[in-house]
Parts: structure tokens; sequence; C-alpha cells
């Protein structure tokens, strides 16, 4: 059986390996993916991956009886600085490969759990390139509009916005599809039916944005590692989080508090209160921010302790 290493990265050519020397890259699309596959012949192979990303090759890999195996990005990194090599794609790729030779204890097979979070982050990106997609040609059609009325066009001024709005119903029509259809891939998930689908003002959006910002908890070091990955404690200098897993937690926040979800809306009262008693010269702004964040935090303490219970669950069956 061969093995291959892979190194994806966002937006970019995926390196891969099949020796530990020789490297060859190929585009992020699945049409590259499945040209890549095809070449195979029919050969059964193992591919191993750094954690976090390239979710569609993963899926289409499954999907053609092949094994993938993951490895915690933090342990490649940690063998890098080991080894004293430069961060690149095509280092990082023959680091992978060697590790899955010499340590393939430290990969994990690509099974059950990992396909329906895979699922779950390939519909959620489609879904918020489709959002984009929306308010961009929302904003087209409102500019039309305005440059349009400059030149008195009477009639033809509608048609020739037509076709911006048509374009705008089609993408909308996509949006509730896709929208819908996350749903019931979330209805799937384990961390939506042993927790999260009790908390009201939590819906099926915010599900998929908590399960893609994260995709495994076990991957953090504790709690306070995924903290600093949402961006709920700042740090000193230049600060790298996950800006969607960040306003995933928004949308929660004022999900449960319009939605007055219980435990987390009594705790978000409650906070407001203490803080304002603590810092006489505190603005009601900053007071509910503070009160904000505190809540965010500690739901997102609650949600890793629970996702990481989960999968060592999945692991030891």
């Amino acid at each position: 059986m061969l093995n291959y290493a892979i190194d994806w990265a966002t937006k970019k050519d995926l390196a891969i390996t099949n020796n530990g020397k020789d490297v060859k890259f190929i585009s992020a699309t699945i049409e590259e993916f499945s040209k890549f596959l095809n070449s195979l012949d029919g050969d059964k192979c193992q591919f191993y991956f750094e954690e976090g990303g390239g979710d569609s090759f993963k899926l289409l890999a499954n999907k053609n009886n092949h094994k993938v195996f993951t490895i915690i990005g933090k342990l490649v990194n940690d063998r890098r600085d080991e080894l004293e090599i430069e961060k690149n794609d095509e280092n990082d790729v023959k680091i992978i490969f060697n590790m899955a030779k010499d340590n393939p204890e430290l990969f994990r097979e690509f099974a059950l759990l990992d396909i329906i979070t895979a699922k779950v982050c390939v519909l959620f990106k489609i879904r918020s390139d489709t959002e984009q997609n929306l308010v961009r040609a929302k904003n087209r059609l409102f500019s039309l509009e305005r440059r349009l009325e400059l030149l008195d066009l009477g009639k033809d001024k509608q048609k020739l916005l037509e076709k911006e709005k048509d374009t705008i119903k089609e993408l909308e029509g996509q949006f509730k599809l896709q929208t819908n259809t996350l749903g019931k891939l979330i209805n799937e998930h384990p961390i939506w039916k042993n927790y999260l689908k009790d908390k009201k003002g939590i819906g099926a959006v915010v599900a998929g944005g908590l399960i893609a910002g994260i995709k495994r908890a076990s991957k953090f070091d504790d709690k306070y590692s995924l903290r600093y990955y949402a961006g709920m404690i700042e740090k000193k200098g230049n600060q790298t989080f996950n800006h969607q897993l960040k306003r995933t937690l928004y949308f929660f926040i004022e999900g449960i508090i319009k939605a007055r979800t219980p435990k987390w809306r009594e705790l978000y009262d409650n906070m407001k209160i203490y803080y304002a008693d603590k810092h006489l010269d505190w603005g009601k702004g900053k007071i509910n921010n503070y009160a904000k964040k505190f809540v965010q935090t500690k739901f997102l303490d609650e949600l890793y302790k629970k996702m990481v219970e989960i999968e060592n669950a999945r692991a030891s069956l």
C-alpha cells in the first residue's frame, strides 16, 4: 500500500510526497483532487495529513476507499524546531511523511466523527461563500440603482436592474437550501445531539460555526489554548486567532441573550451587576461587553470539555 503525506495550506496548492524526498504540488480544487486520485490506477493508499484543513481532499479520498490519517499540527511544528528546519510547505510535507514512517502512533485515523465534522466544515464554508456573494450582489444593485438615477432612463432603468435582481434571487435560494442542508448535517453530529441541541438560542448555523471553527477540541493543549485560538484572551503584540470562530461566538451570545437561555442568560445578567459594582467608572457599554465576553469564555470552556469527552469516547470504540 502506497503512503502519501500531504501538507495543506489555505488558498494555496497542496504539497504531496510518497517518499519523503520528491515533492509535487496540486491546486486546491476538487477537479485536481479527483485527477490526482484517479491517477493512482485503483491502488489503495494511505494519506497522512496535518489536522485543521484539507477537508475536501480527505472526504474525497475516504469516498474512494483510501485510508486517511491526521496528526496534530503542534507535533509537526515541534519536530521542525528539533530539526532546525525552515518552515515551508515542502519541508513540512517531508516531515509529515517521515513522522508517519517513524511514529505512526502519533496519527489517528480519519473515522466517522471526523467525516461528519469535515462535511459540516465544507458545507459551512460553501454557505459562508454564498453569504458573501449575496452581500456583494446587493451592494452592486444598490450602487447600480444610484448611478442609473443620474441617467433618467425611465422604464429602461428596471430592465437594466433585472439581471442583478435575478442574481440576488438565485443566491437567496441557494443560501436557504444550504442553511437547511447544514441543519440536517448538524443533526448527525454528536456535539449537537449530546449538548448543543438543548441550548435555546443556538441553531444550526451557530453550531456549524462552532464545529467548523474548532473541528477537534483535543488538538488543543487545554481550554486556555482554545480561548487564545477563539480570540477570547488578548496577547501582547500580533495576535492570531480564528476570526470565523470569534464571529460565531458573537452570534452565540446575541442568541442566548435574546432567547433568555437558562444558565447563560442568568450568568450574563449577574456579570453585568458584578462589573457595575466593581468598576464604578465603567460605562454601560463596557460593562455589557465584558459580561458578554465572560459568558462566551465560560461557554467555550464547557463546549471544549464536552467535545473532548465525545472524542475520547469515540476513540475508545
